[in-house]
């Protein structure tokens, strides 16, 4: 699988047996659930839930509010009867320091013991004030290997922690969003491994966009733009307070507002955000230093259903632009409601590339 991680946790973690894991994404807007059966062919999906984060419980990325996530988490657990103890959860790509490094080749035992030496001259935060885990991807030649190193802070990945243990569960693995996101795709779409993609999780405050080449992550990074700009720019224009903005941004006109003004100021956010998201793919592409150019672009995350945002980037980058299906190759019984599903879809991209992580998917190319 693309850009696997086995854990951000070190010593926190407990490698228990290979068990299926619940998958906890916990982002600003909202709180995903999922748990997968992947004992057959194809992953089983077992439940999928998903439910409004508290108010002001996630700030800057870490969580503020434990209690009350927990609190959230357990309900989802309990309304749909989520039997699993261990949890795979995603960390906000904008709190994960990544890295592609080359270092000299050495056996994995000795990398093991030498990795926060070596890390200590890229990362640019004090070693011990961060969690760090690494992949090395290949061996370039005899002398070098490429290493991606992955530092998070202590103080994001504990508050992380602390939510999903309040909640009953054992923090099993940490992700980094965009690393889920990557094993997401290769799952559902092994048809494009050998084009060069782009994958854009416009979540509620910032947008992760991943660059992919032949099933391999050339460039990942953040852009800081996401649906709460619609939200924001209704308030800000018309007057309305967060709550009749979210109505009239879902196409709910609350009484005495203008709804073609309304209509222009999404216009021109999705105008703004396509905007945006033109110049950043463009940006990372370039960063990621290949001379193919991209053959499409899949959005994913609740800001991917804004109306005309899928038009209007592909209008811009002349590239076809379409929503990814996350439950593509996924076995999804009969008795899900199909319409619900099909709902929250283009949110579950990262708890879908979760709910496929195991102990024992991380694989070195050095032994």
């Amino acid at each position: 699988m693309a850009g696997i991680i086995e854990s951000v946790l070190g010593p926190l973690l407990n490698r228990g047996r290979n068990e299926n894991f619940v998958s906890v994404d916990i982002g600003t807007s909202s709180i995903k659930v999922m748990e997968f059966d992947l004992t057959g062919d194809r992953p089983r999906l077992v439940s999928a839930a998903i439910a409004p984060t508290p108010a002001g419980a996630v700030v800057n990325n870490i969580i503020q509010k434990p209690d009350q996530v927990a609190a959230a988490i357990r309900a989802l657990m309990d309304a749909n009867e989520v039997r699993g103890t261990k949890a795979a959860f995603a960390l906000p790509g904008p709190t994960a320091f990544t890295k592609k490094v080359l270092l000299g080749n050495t056996k994995l035992q000795d990398l093991q013991q030498n990795i926060s030496f070596e890390a200590s001259n890229y990362i640019p935060h004090k070693i011990n004030a961060v969690h760090l885990d690494f992949q090395v991807l290949r061996e370039v030649n005899q002398s070098n290997i490429e290493v991606l190193l992955v530092a998070v802070k202590n103080e994001v990945i504990h508050s992380f922690v602390d939510s999903i243990t309040q909640a009953g569960l054992e923090p099993a693995i940490a992700d980094v969003d965009f690393f889920a996101l990557e094993n997401m795709f290769e799952l559902n779409y092994p048809e494009r491994k050998g084009d060069t993609v782009a994958l854009v999780d416009i979540g509620a405050k910032y947008s992760n966009v991943v660059i992919l080449q032949d099933g391999q992550s050339l460039f990942s990074g953040d852009v800081s733009v996401g649906g709460r700009l619609y939200t924001d720019a209704l308030c800000e224009t018309l007057g309305l307070d967060p709550k009749a903005a979210e109505l009239a941004k879902s196409g709910t006109i609350p009484d005495n507002v203008d709804a073609q003004l309304v209509q222009e100021t999404i216009d021109r956010t999705t105008d703004h955000i396509s905007s945006e998201l033109q110049r950043q793919v463009g940006f990372f592409w370039n960063a990621a230093a290949t001379d193919r150019s991209i053959d499409a672009i899949y959005l994913t995350g609740g800001g991917a259903q804004s109306a005309g945002l899928v038009e209007e980037l592909s209008a811009k980058t002349s590239l076809p632009v379409s929503i990814l299906e996350p439950f593509k190759n996924i076995d999804v019984g009969e008795s899900f409601d199909k319409d619900y599903l099909n709902e929250i879809a283009p949110q579950m991209a990262v708890s879908v590339g979760l709910s496929l992580r195991r102990f024992s998917d991380k694989v070195h190319a050095v032994s």
